[in-house]
């Protein structure tokens, strides 16, 4: 759809209301002019007709007058009554000329003309209007018109009485233009009179012209329309008709007619004034409707340029436009008020586009764009990461407002520091020193920047770790940087003094943890024959037999080789992919188990546990669902939980361990003694047994100090009632000495490696009748 300028609708709009309003004026005068001569014409053939009626009777008056003469004339009696037809005709003749008859006739009573002064009537005939001979005789004196020798008489019937009536005469007087032209002259009005005999028409005499006879006739004024007055159309007589005469096959008729021109003229004067005005007027009104519409969209093209200019982020107007137009100026202020909002709003915008709004601090981006220019610019600096260790248990333990603060507070030192500041994520941050530090100057920034914050009542004591880069060397591009960043941290985190320098080892140990999480993500979806389980014995001491073993998952990669449990688990505990990993072993091991119980074999199959695992709410149901399916009892499965675990989450752990105890399955705490807690959550964890760490156990026969920790972690125990296991028994008088002081179950090297199921069968075949202790 096509669009039009705001100039051009309003110029559209004035010319319209004023050519509407002309053609309004205009239609009213020209109904109006039509309606004023239409009663002209009426009131105008109105006063012809009566006009022409009183010639016509005062003529009659006259005629009859003077034709009475001749009939009270005695001496015209005597000679109708003697018949003298020399004598009458003789005084016929004289009293015709006298009064100016054209035709002078005598009737007997029968209508038979006697005598003729004419020779349209002559004697021996009858008179053509016998009913007028009927008329004179029963009502007195007739008055009539009739043609003679195609002449149009006005002709008077008088009896002749002798006192009787003894005679007719007939007195004619033509109407001829002469008469015509009289009776114009009197009415104004042209005059036409037509005598039509059996439709016919046998007499016609007018006062028009040949154009005007030529003219359209209308039958009254009451036909006239509107349309009637349009120049163009044909000229027309507006005609009135009077019957004079009329008998049985004879009409004659006056036509009085006016015609229309002389109204037409002075009404297309009248039209034509109207239209010059009009047009006038409609010139004008153009004119100032042109300009008011540039006055109205000269502003607005301003604003829309200036709207335009502000969209492309120009900001510097000062004054928009100067109206005295209320609403354009009240635009023009919003306007202005618009630029103002949008330029606030859009440094707010840049700001948080740019900077942390909970610290204040440049955010990732910013920090990007000054490394990306130090860069460019060939500048030396360092760049330290800086990471709030255990973030997340400051949030659950005092609250997030508290957490805040510690943000808060950690921002506004690290910007006491100089230099520039970042925050990235969650509790990391990035500053960047005016110059490169030392190790002492590292570390005594370390030391202020954990100083306690106090909020609440509270202490809260952070703990940092700290991976610094220098550049260019160490990075040459800000998102390098940045992932190196994010790998020396996670270094520094397992450091004890939590602060450490990017070395180029980083990226290959960086890149080695993204293989096995893609490869051991593949693996787990496949199910692949890379990955195993190996089941290491359990020697029970008290009987001297096996009765447990402990599941452990094996990985052979085709890419990396063999990944080390130690290696892989944690990688999947920081990738996510724990869940699937446990998933996969206790699958496996319960298989494996349904395999043993098939071959006659009654071993309790330990299965390790990690934090994640317990806390996973769908996890037991799926056990005992599987173990259900494969026939299993829950005695035939076993759990193990590191300490550390536990100790991390141990409100959460302990209900959700107390159903796994209550569904039958016998528990363990996995590398006991490497925890850092104390010991008085023994009493109240839902565990069988304790399994010491073989840190302790590698070396006991040899390490004094080892064998006094063992000793005192097996009574510990004991006195907690709970069984005792000893893993990483790699000699005989190790055994022994376990053996010695109480110890339940025994696991090590010494015993037998960790080895596939079927090993595991074979092995257990071999070995069912073995006497550990005493060889």
């Amino acid at each position: 759809m096509k669009s039009y300028s705001l100039n051009q609708h309003v110029f559209r709009l004035a010319a319209g209301l004023v050519l509407l309003s002309t053609l309004a004026i205009l239609l009213s005068v020209w109904s109006s002019t039509t309606e004023h001569a239409k009663r002209e014409l009426a009131e105008s053939l109105e006063v012809a007709r009566y006009v022409v009626a009183e010639v016509f009777s005062n003529r009659q008056e006259q005629l009859f007058t003077n034709a009475r003469v001749l009939t009270d004339d005695f001496g015209f009696k005597s000679a109708v009554a003697s018949q003298d037809n020399a004598t009458i005709t003789s005084t016929l003749e004289n009293h015709g000329n006298r009064v100016g008859a054209d035709v002078m006739a005598l009737l007997s009573l029968s209508g038979k003309i006697t005598s003729s002064t004419s020779k349209g009537l002559q004697s021996g005939q009858q008179f053509p209007h016998p009913q007028l001979v009927q008329n004179a005789l029963q009502q007195g004196d007739q008055n009539a018109f009739i043609v003679v020798n195609n002449e149009l008489y006005q002709v008077l019937l008088l009896l002749v009485e002798a006192p009787n009536p003894i005679a007719i005469a007939a007195i004619g007087f033509k109407i001829d233009e002469p008469v015509l032209a009289r009776l114009k002259s009197i009415t104004l009005s042209d005059v036409a009179i037509v005598a039509e005999k059996q439709d016919s028409i046998i007499f016609k005499q007018s006062t028009l012209s040949d154009a005007q006879k030529n003219y359209k006739r209308v039958n009254g004024v009451d036909e006239l329309s509107w349309l009637s007055f349009i120049p163009s159309n044909q000229a027309q007589l507006i005609t009135q008709y009077i019957p004079l005469f009329s008998d049985s096959d004879t009409k004659i008729t006056l036509e009085l007619s006016e015609s229309a021109q002389t109204l037409l003229t002075e009404f297309a004067k009248l039209q034509k004034q109207i239209s010059i005005i009009a047009a006038l007027l409609l010139a004008i009104s153009l004119i100032i409707a042109a300009l008011f519409a540039k006055r109205i969209s000269r502003p607005l093209r301003r604003l829309s340029t200036i709207s335009q200019e502000i969209a492309a982020g120009m900001y510097n107007h000062k004054t928009f436009v100067t109206s005295h137009t209320t609403e354009i100026a009240a635009l023009s202020d919003s306007f202005q008020s618009m630029q103002s909002n949008i330029q606030m709003r859009e440094k707010q915008i840049q700001f948080q586009a740019r900077h942390d709004l909970l610290t204040g601090l440049v955010n990732r981006y910013h920090i990007s764009d000054v490394i990306e220019k130090k860069l460019s610019n060939k500048e030396s600096f360092s760049v330290i990461g800086i990471n709030i260790l255990s973030f997340r248990n400051v949030n659950d333990v005092f609250g997030y407002s508290n957490g805040d603060l510690c943000l808060h507070t950690l921002a506004g030192r690290l910007d006491e520091l100089g230099g520039v500041a970042a925050r990235l994520n969650g509790g990391e941050f990035l500053w960047m020193p005016e110059s490169r530090l030392s190790s002492n100057d590292l570390a005594a920034i370390q030391t202020e920047l954990e100083a306690p914050i106090y909020a609440d009542g509270v202490v809260i004591t952070l703990k940092l770790s700290f991976g610094e880069l220098h550049c260019p060397e160490d990075a040459d591009d800000p998102s390098t940087l940045l992932k190196r960043l994010a790998i020396t941290l996670d270094h520094a985190r397992h450091l004890p003094e939590h602060r450490v320098r990017y070395s180029p080892d980083f990226d290959a140990e960086y890149t080695r943890r993204i293989s096995i999480i893609t490869e051991l993500k593949q693996a787990l979806h496949r199910d692949s024959p890379e990955l195993s389980l190996v089941y290491q014995p359990k020697l029970c001491l008290d009987s001297s037999s096996i009765s447990h073993a402990e599941a452990l998952m094996r990985w052979t990669s085709k890419t990396l080789g063999f990944v080390g449990p130690d290696e892989f688990i944690l990688v999947a505990e920081q990738a996510g992919l724990i869940g699937a990993v446990t998933d996969w072993v206790i699958k496996r091991a319960i298989n494996d188990t349904k395999t043993l119980v098939d071959n006659n074999i009654e071993v309790c199959v330990a299965i390790n546990l990690s934090a994640k695992d317990i806390l996973n709410k769908s996890l037991l149901p799926q056990i005992k669902s599987r173990i259900a399916e494969a026939g299993l009892s829950p005695t035939q499965l076993s759990f193990e939980i590191t300490e550390s675990d536990l100790v991390s989450d141990a409100q959460g752990v302990y209900s959700e361990l107390d159903l796994y105890r209550e569904a039958g399955f016998t528990l363990a705490i996995d590398d006991f003694g490497t925890g850092y807690s104390s010991l008085s959550y023994l009493k109240s964890l839902p565990v069988n047994e304790l399994k010491i760490d073989k840190s302790f156990v590698l070396n006991l026969d040899k390490n004094q100090s080892d064998q006094q920790i063992v000793k005192t972690i097996i009574d510990l125990a004991h006195n907690f009632d709970l069984k005792v296991i000893a893993e990483g028994v790699e000699t005989l008088p190790s055994l022994s000495l376990l053996n010695q002081w109480g110890c339940n179950y025994a696991q090590g090297y010494f015993i037998s490696r960790p080895v596939p199921v079927e090993q595991f069968m074979q092995w257990y075949k071999d070995n069912k009748n073995t006497d550990w202790i005493s060889q």
